[in-house]
């Protein structure tokens, strides 16, 4: 009996989603009967059973696509189904309200590959109820581009765990934004020179205080404590916000028309911390605390000339690992750490991940 075909819907076909329908897509081998065969994006989708040329898809997306409602993914999914296609989605959004749909679509029928942070981060019900329906289910979620791009953080803590080594902390500059612009930035410049420079660059969000505001990294701790089996929620984290409350609540655009009260708050907090420091590094940690429970937070932190973090090319991350058999020789991921080119890379591995599982 031949083995079914895969049927692979993107949602979201911005940066990243469009990087990997440019560059990886083309790549999905033949022999292993898979098609990308719907594109989903904003109000609009574009559904072709027998596969899109990808090579063409922009083109085909602006002349064929159709509008479409919140239900047509459900519908999509069935209708694979119907085919006896396996199905699977890739979440290259940002939206939250997209997450909340991840147990609409396991019961439906799909394998889900996220690189959106939303359900990882999920409050405990939420999380919760997404574990219970995908094990019972029986459907594959894949979300290694979450944390660290495409470096392998994820799965090197869940690999200690299947050992049994049990994870004490981890510790990391986990925000590809606040990364290049703090390993750029030295003490005396203004840091909004740096915020600017890198929102030209498409780095931050274009309200850059979403990347200021510490929540992303956030985010992405509570995807790391889960991943080593620790409860951990949002509301547990401490996260150091860089913007002054007086700035927090305005419009994008009276935030950016005011960077001299942003540079002059953060030039009065520096001093206070660290007055000769010339280098900082905004980090995330989650540990093991002395009782049994966890700490996690976001800090703003100065590092001298010796440190990893010190030496790292702009945008680069650096993750230390420390488990009962790597506490005083800890487990060290450094490389790339933000990107389209990089988180597109990551999806596609676990695309390959999902399509050798389903083929067993």
């Amino acid at each position: 009996m031949s083995q079914a075909e895969i049927a692979l819907g993107v949602v979201g076909c911005g940066t990243i989603g469009g990087y990997w329908l440019d560059h990886f897509a083309s790549q999905l081998s033949l022999a292993s009967q898979t098609r990308v065969t719907a594109l989903f994006r904003s109000s609009q989708a574009l559904v072709t059973p027998r596969g899109i040329d990808v090579s063409r898809w922009r083109q085909l997306f602006a002349e064929q696509a159709e509008q479409s409602d919140k239900n047509r993914i459900l519908r999509w999914i069935q209708a694979s189904q119907e085919r006896g296609q396996q199905t699977v989605l890739l979440d290259l959004t940002a939206a939250k309200s997209i997450s909340r749909a991840y147990v609409d679509w396991f019961k439906a029928g799909a394998h889900v590959i996220s690189a959106n942070k939303y359900a990882g981060s999920s409050g405990v019900d939420t999380y919760q109820e997404l574990q219970r329906v995908q094990q019972q289910y029986q459907r594959t979620w894949l979300y290694n581009t979450t944390v660290g791009a495409g470096l392998p953080i994820l799965s090197a803590i869940a690999e200690r765990c299947r050992c049994g080594d049990g994870i004490l902390r981890v510790e990391g500059n986990l925000s590809g934004s606040l990364s290049w612009i703090f390993q750029n930035y030295r003490s005396g410049d203004a840091l909004s020179q740096w915020l600017l420079k890198a929102r030209d660059l498409g780095l931050t969000e274009p309200d850059p205080r979403t990347d200021l505001g510490g929540m992303d990294v956030a985010r992405k701790l509570v995807i790391l404590a889960r991943e080593a089996g620790w409860s951990l929620q949002l509301r547990d984290v401490a996260i150091h916000n860089l913007v002054p409350k007086s700035l927090q609540d305005c419009s994008t655009e009276e935030f950016l028309a005011d960077l001299t009260a942003f540079d002059q708050a953060f030039d009065d907090w520096r001093a206070t911390q660290d007055a000769n420091a010339e280098q900082w590094v905004y980090l995330g940690y989650i540990e093991r605390t002395a009782d049994g429970g966890v700490r996690a937070g976001t800090e703003l932190v100065p590092i001298a000339a010796e440190s990893s973090y010190a030496r790292l090319p702009a945008g680069n991350a650096n993750f230390t690992v420390r488990s009962q058999q790597y506490d005083a020789n800890p487990l060290i991921i450094q490389g790339p750490g933000a990107g389209p080119e990089v988180t597109a890379a990551g999806v596609h591995s676990d695309v390959l991940q999902l399509i050798g599982q389903l083929r067993k």
